[in-house]
């Protein structure tokens, strides 16, 4: 008789978990609380933020002595996308960086209206945080081109290759927003 319970027991954890499992993951993916976040720090592949491409402009991902990721962009301009689940109206970015002083660097989304419309906003920055600079922007996405639930950004740093030297990203975060 006891052991009969165990079974049950045991058979109803064993189907609700991956019903539960499911749950969780379109409540995540769906974003039903209206926000969406996400942090891509170059350590493991993210399903939402693309790596930097083009390889070339882009180099592979490297480890400095802190133990920290990063991706290096020696040529502009490099692309990622944000892969999106469902429909949002604006996104945070958050980037921690290294780039030259002297070196401008811009970041935008792609527009609706032409393949090279971006909307550029100077990656400028704002606090420091071991040793890497840290820079939030506000993108409204209302105007931007989404093709097959993704959305394209732009890292431009003209100039950049010239000049013999290179941006470091360590993370990028992603806060999408209903």
């Amino acid at each position: 008789m006891n052991l009969n319970k165990l079974h049950k027991i045991i058979r109803v954890i064993l189907i609700s978990l991956p019903i539960l499992t499911l749950v969780f993951l379109v409540y995540k993916n769906f974003a039903f609380s209206g926000k969406l976040e996400t942090s891509y720090g170059f350590d493991k592949n993210n399903p939402v933020i693309s790596i930097l491409k083009p390889a070339g402009r882009a180099l592979k991902v490297e480890q400095d002595n802190s133990g920290d990721y990063f991706q290096s962009i020696i040529i502009d301009p490099v692309y990622f996308d944000l892969h999106m689940s469902t429909t949002f109206k604006a996104v945070e970015l958050t980037f921690v960086y290294n780039a030259p002083e002297e070196q401008k660097v811009k970041v935008g989304p792609q527009l609706k209206g032409g393949d090279w419309i971006y909307a550029m906003e100077d990656l400028e920055c704002s606090e420091k945080e071991n040793n890497w600079c840290v820079t939030k922007l506000k993108f409204d996405l209302r105007n931007t081109l989404i093709q097959e639930r993704k959305l394209n950004f732009i890292i431009s740093s003209p100039g950049l290759d010239k000049s013999d030297k290179q941006i470091k990203i360590s993370e990028i975060k992603a806060v999408l927003t209903k």
